[in-house]
C-alpha cells in the first residue's frame, strides 16, 4: 500500500507536463493531449519581395547585398520569359521559401496576337510592339497597300492566300500573303535578345487583319534559356545558383 507522501509524488507527476522518453513529445495529462514541440513552434515573419522589372536590377541587388544574405543558400528562379524570382533556402518549419526579388517584364504581344483588327490598329502595334527584324518591313508593305475595296480570296490552301481585286476592301494590286512570317516580338526582358519567331498571317475581306504564333509556345524556352545565361554571366563570383 502506498503512503500518503508517494500518492502524493505520483500525483504531482502527472499533474505536470512532462517529455516522454527520448521522443521529444510533451505529455499534458490534465488534457490528454500529446505534443510536438516542433508544432508548437511558428516560422517567423517574411519580407515583403522587392517588385523590379529588369534583370539588371536583380543582378544589382546581389552584387550590392545590403541585406547581407548568404549568397550561397540563394536560388534565382527564372519562372518564365517574364519572372524571375530570388529565392531563399527552405524554412526548416513552414518548409517553404522567403522570396527576396520578383522581377517582371511586360509582354507587349498580349492583347495583340490570335485576334483580328483593323488595318491601322495592326500596323501601329507591329511597329510599336515589335523589334525591327525579320519579315517586319515585307509585312508592314504588304499590309500598306490595303485600299478601300472589297478583298475577294480566291486561293487558300493555308500556307498562303491570294488576294485579287474586286468591289469593296483589296490591295491595289493582286500580292500573295507569305506564311508563316518571321517577326521578333518584345516579350521578354531588354537585357536579352528577343527570341524570333514565325507568325500566320490572316487578312480578311472586311479588311482586318489578323497575327497567330505558329510555333506552339517554343519561343519560351528560348526566352528562359538566354535569361538563365544572362543572369549566369552576369552573376559569376557570387556562389549565387540560378535555375531556368
Amino acid at each position: 500500500m502506498m503512503d500518503g507522501a508517494a500518492i502524493k509524488e505520483l500525483s504531482d507527476r502527472l499533474a505536470t507536463p512532462g517529455q516522454i522518453g527520448e521522443t521529444g513529445f510533451i505529455a499534458r495529462p490534465n488534457t490528454w493531449v500529446i505534443d510536438d514541440p516542433a508544432a508548437l513552434v511558428k516560422p517567423g515573419p517574411t519580407a515583403d519581395a522587392l517588385k523590379a522589372y529588369s534583370l539588371g536590377a536583380v543582378r544589382d541587388y546581389l552584387a550590392a547585398n545590403r541585406d547581407a544574405l548568404e549568397l550561397a543558400k540563394l536560388v534565382v528562379h527564372v519562372v518564365s520569359p517574364q519572372i524571375v524570382r530570388v529565392l531563399g533556402p527552405i524554412q526548416m518549419r513552414a518548409r517553404n521559401r522567403e522570396m527576396y526579388v520578383e522581377a517582371t517584364a511586360q509582354n507587349l504581344t498580349d492583347s495583340f496576337l490570335g485576334k483580328w483588327m483593323a488595318h491601322d490598329e495592326f500596323v501601329i502595334g507591329l511597329q510599336t510592339r515589335f523589334a525591327v527584324g525579320g519579315d517586319m518591313a515585307a509585312v508592314l508593305k504588304l499590309v500598306g497597300n490595303l485600299t478601300a475595296e472589297q478583298a475577294r480570296t480566291s486561293v487558300d490552301d493555308g500556307m498562303t492566300q491570294a488576294v485579287t481585286v474586286k468591289s469593296g476592301i483589296a490591295f491595289k494590286a493582286d500580292a500573295v500573303v507569305p506564311n508563316p512570317v518571321s517577326l521578333v516580338p518584345f516579350r521578354t526582358f531588354r537585357e536579352v535578345l528577343q527570341p524570333t519567331s514565325p507568325f500566320a498571317l490572316r487578312v480578311h475581306s472586311t479588311m482586318q487583319v489578323g497575327l497567330f504564333e505558329a510555333d506552339g509556345g517554343a519561343w519560351r524556352l528560348t526566352a528562359i534559356e538566354a535569361i538563365g545565361v544572362w543572369l549566369t554571366q552576369e552573376l559569376v563570383g557570387l556562389d549565387v545558383e540560378v535555375i531556368a
